[in-house]
């Protein structure tokens, strides 16, 4: 507007002088104000504002003689007509100097709403045609919420007039809420000076609406009121609400794939338990030639099973992203004699060369997840020597960089196999992916193990990446950063040490398990190693003998019925507290997913021990 008066208005003259007495005043004045010149002349001009208002009305033409430059000054304010009807008028000033002293003229005019909008648009009239031809509505309130303009989707999408609209307050067609949540928004927007974007709100049970809202201002500077742009948002609401039922069935569904898989779990680790433990015990009994090749054909298609099935449930588990590493403090030359001692004996039965070395300069103890770097190499060599007919198989560990605290290991596995062909090294990381189809049928397997392998590495944000040549060998690269520590730092957190002195042969055990096959597994494994073994059939059970006790050491199954392991383990310690003992109770249950086993932990276990039940893990679990 440029301070300039608009043409097509009735305009009311008045001059004052500085101390804000009427010297002037013209016909259109006494029109808008129903004074007449001479009532008006010699009179202080706040006697055109309401009472309430005439301090403030003082003070900004105070305020505006004292101004350094003198411009014309722009004010909507609340006039006052001389019968004590209210209206809004503008009041357009500006300051003369005549014979030495200051004269304010003012233009005044009163503001209907008609003429509101008029204002507000006549510089931007080109973009009104615009405004009405786009899709989304659009409006502009004075700074009272008073409609100023409207587009024509504006009307189209909230079903109003335009005659009945402007001039109209926005409350007249809003509901109390959405009348406070609105005025919310204007407020805010008014006092940041920032846009409220994106604000969504339910025009109906079946209908969205967006709005935006931002500041409208003058060519001054001066906040004048606010524009709003409204947009349909009903089909992206809804597509949002089927998204989210679509997540929460995906959710849920994924919730039951876990429940599912870690029923199949333990359904097949009990009866796996008493197959390997029962064909253990066999195999330590007399035997023809002959019933030996039987049971150890039985006992490598268990083991051989076992690998499917915990394949399956770490790629499940991988998948959903549900495995968490340990940060504890382990050998490093114990892990890898860990894993190279079976690769071993498997190479030497198929004929083929093994070996494993750890450079002298690797740091004795260092902090990462032991099992989780075991199952790495694991794969890896498991896959070396299935793949490799003749020749040998070797596994290095070096040190690929060091820092303050930190070693960078580099583990080569190298093997002088089947090899891959340079296009398949990448796809072979890939879920259920291996060199050719007929891969699996002549070797076996799932296609899972290099697939967890480099997600596993991958969480320990470390690398691995292949190289070979087809029919001469593969080399598979492992890079992995650990924390050093010192020689004295301990080992796992979950360690506890309940004993003074560690325990012997000859311990007295109790086993509680439900499943008889499994109980005459753990008390036969377990008599003849010497040790001396009470069986119980459920948690009732075995709350109930270590009260009667004593025992060294208690091997409790979880899945139990009456009172399962978690519950009598908390019977026990509860009672412990009173008495002043502490026995060792250590898990020993077909349930293997994510979380068991510091479920275990947390519910005061010392131990956990997974079946099906390795002997000489059951045996350490008992005379460490």
């Amino acid at each position: 507007m440029n301070g300039q008066p608009l043409d097509g208005f009735v305009e009311g003259f008045i001059e004052q002088d500085a101390n804000g007495r009427i010297t002037q005043w013209s016909d259109e004045s006494e029109r808008l104000f129903g004074w007449t010149a001479a009532q008006a002349v010699g009179r202080r001009s706040h006697v055109l504002m309401p009472e309430r208002n005439r301090e403030r009305h003082d003070q900004t033409i105070a305020s505006f003689l004292a101004a350094p430059t003198r411009r014309i000054q722009r004010m909507e304010v609340t006039a006052l007509h001389r019968d004590g009807q209210e209206f809004r008028a503008e009041f357009y000033s500006s300051i003369e100097d005549r014979e030495g002293a200051a004269v304010i003229t003012t233009v005044v005019r009163a503001v209907t709403p008609d003429a509101r909008a008029e204002a507000a648009f006549r510089q931007s009239a080109r973009y009104r045609g615009i405004l009405n031809q786009i899709e989304d509505g659009c409006s502009l309130v004075d700074l009272r919420g008073t409609y100023l303009f409207v587009n024509d989707a504006f009307c189209r999408m909230f079903g109003l007039a335009r005659s009945g609209i402007i001039g109209q307050n926005y409350r007249v067609w809003q509901d109390p809420t959405r009348q406070a949540e609105t005025f919310e928004k204007f407020n805010r927007v008014f006092t940041t000076g920032q846009p409220a974007k994106a604000w969504e709100w339910p025009l109906s049970p079946t209908q969205f609406i967006e709005q935006s809202i931002s500041l409208e201002r003058d060519a001054e500077g001066q906040p004048v009121g606010f524009v709003s742009i409204y947009r349909d948002c009903t089909a992206r609401k809804f597509a949002e609400t089927e998204l989210a039922r679509a997540k929460e069935a995906a959710e849920s569904a994924n919730q039951a794939k876990g429940e599912f898989l870690a029923n199949m779990s333990h359904e097949i680790r009990t009866p796996m338990n008493g197959i390997i433990g029962m064909t253990t015990l066999a195999l330590d009994t007399a035997l023809t030639p002959q019933q030996t090749d039987y049971l150890q054909t039985i006992r490598s298609q268990a083991d051989s099973l076992l690998v499917v099935v915990n394949d399956i449930l770490d790629f499940s588990k991988i998948e959903s992203r549900r495995i968490e590493l340990e940060q504890v403090t382990f050998s490093l030359r114990d892990v890898i004699a860990d894993v190279a001692k079976p690769h071993a004996m498997r190479a030497r039965e198929k004929g083929i060369g093994f070996s494993s070395d750890v450079a002298a300069d690797a740091p004795a103890l260092i902090v990462g997840d032991p099992v989780r770097v075991k199952q790495v190499l694991t794969n890896l060599l498991s896959n070396a020597i299935k793949f490799t007919a003749q020749g040998a198989v070797t596994m290095t560990v070096g040190i690929d960089g060091r820092g303050p605290f930190t070693t960078t290991l580099h583990i080569r596995i190298t093997d002088t196999g089947i090899g891959i062909p340079t296009h398949k090294l990448t796809a072979i990381f890939d879920p259920f992916r291996q060199v050719d189809g007929s891969t699996t049928r002549r070797f076996g397997g799932t296609g899972l193990g290099l697939a967890i392998s480099a997600t596993l590495v991958e969480l320990m944000r470390g690398l691995i990446w292949a190289e070979s040549d087809l029919g001469a060998g593969s080399t598979f690269h492992v890079i992995v950063s650990f924390g050093v520590a010192r020689a004295d730092a301990t080992g796992d957190p979950h360690h506890l040490e309940p004993f003074s002195a560690p325990l012997q042969r000859g311990c007295r055990v109790l086993v509680a398990e439900d499943n008889i096959v499994n109980q005459r597994v753990a008390e036969g494994l377990l008599t003849r190693r010497g040790h001396r073994v009470t069986v119980v059939n459920n948690g009732r059970e075995a709350v109930a003998a270590v009260q009667q006790g004593p025992f060294d050491l208690v091997l409790m199954d979880v899945q139990m019925p009456e009172m399962d392991g978690i519950e009598a383990t908390a019977a026990i310690r509860a009672w412990e507290r009173d008495t002043g003992h502490r026995v060792r109770i250590v898990a020993m249950t077909a349930h293997a997913m994510t979380g068991d086993r510091d479920r275990c932990l947390e519910a005061g276990m010392d131990g956990y021990l997974s079946k099906p039940i390795d002997q000489q893990s059951l045996f350490a679990a008992v005379e460490q």
